[in-house]
């Protein structure tokens, strides 16, 4: 894989690695495509520097700083954290929050509550999205999403909070101010723009991603 360019913009999605194979490397190249800052967390970067690309900031423990020099001469100039107590994901919310970035890209196992505390990634003011096993989770703080499809295209709805009533547009089994209280699926019966609108709580909107899916 080619390294990605060297101009930075604050307003793209930085990337955050944890799992390296969270994803098919096709999708990666996608997210690496606007240049954005890329963190590699401790635990990743042996199968990262496979890949050619440039590294930003690599996050770790603080005692492991000094053996990582040797392995990251080649991506000089490169940033790196440590940290001796937290969640290392935690601290890398911290940072972006710090240097002025509003979203983040994490490619991370959404399942291992060790590596991504999301009940602690919901108190940040930071628009995210999680990639893991080849889907994308969309956080949707204020209950909104929307989104241009193909009839077909398939989604997975999961409310966080208590006392949530979905309405859902241009689907399959569309729903209007239903109360849900578990993942629900479904699946787009327009080529058009689907809307999915909660009474203002949160949810997660998971979709598969494919390799020619339509930009947001």
């Amino acid at each position: 894989m080619s390294s990605h360019h060297i101009v930075r913009d604050e307003q793209e999605p930085a990337l955050i690695i944890h799992d390296p194979i969270a994803l098919d490397m096709n999708f990666v190249e996608s997210l690496l495509e606007w240049s954005p800052t890329v963190i590699v967390v401790e635990s990743a970067l042996e199968e990262v520097l496979k890949w050619g690309i440039k590294i930003d900031v690599v996050v770790a423990r603080h005692e492991s700083l000094e053996k990582l020099k040797p392995r990251l001469r080649e991506q000089s100039p490169v940033q790196l954290l440590g940290f001796e107590t937290g969640n290392l994901l935690d601290n890398t919310y911290q940072f972006l929050l710090e240097k002025g970035h509003m979203a983040v890209n994490v490619m991370a196992d959404i399942y291992n509550s060790k590596a991504l505390d999301l009940a602690k990634l919901y108190s940040f003011k930071l628009d995210s999205v999680i990639f893991y096993n080849n889907r994308k989770w969309v956080y949707a703080a204020t209950g909104f999403f929307e989104k241009w499809v193909s009839t077909g295209h398939h989604f997975g709805v999961h409310p966080i909070a208590p006392n949530t009533f979905l309405t859902a547009e241009g689907f399959y089994n569309s729903r209007t101010n239903e109360m849900i209280m578990e993942p629900i699926e479904l699946t787009s019966e327009v080529t058009g723009k689907v809307r999915i609108e909660t009474n203002a709580k949160p949810l997660w909107v998971v979709e598969e991603l494919i390799d020619q899916a339509s930009p947001n």
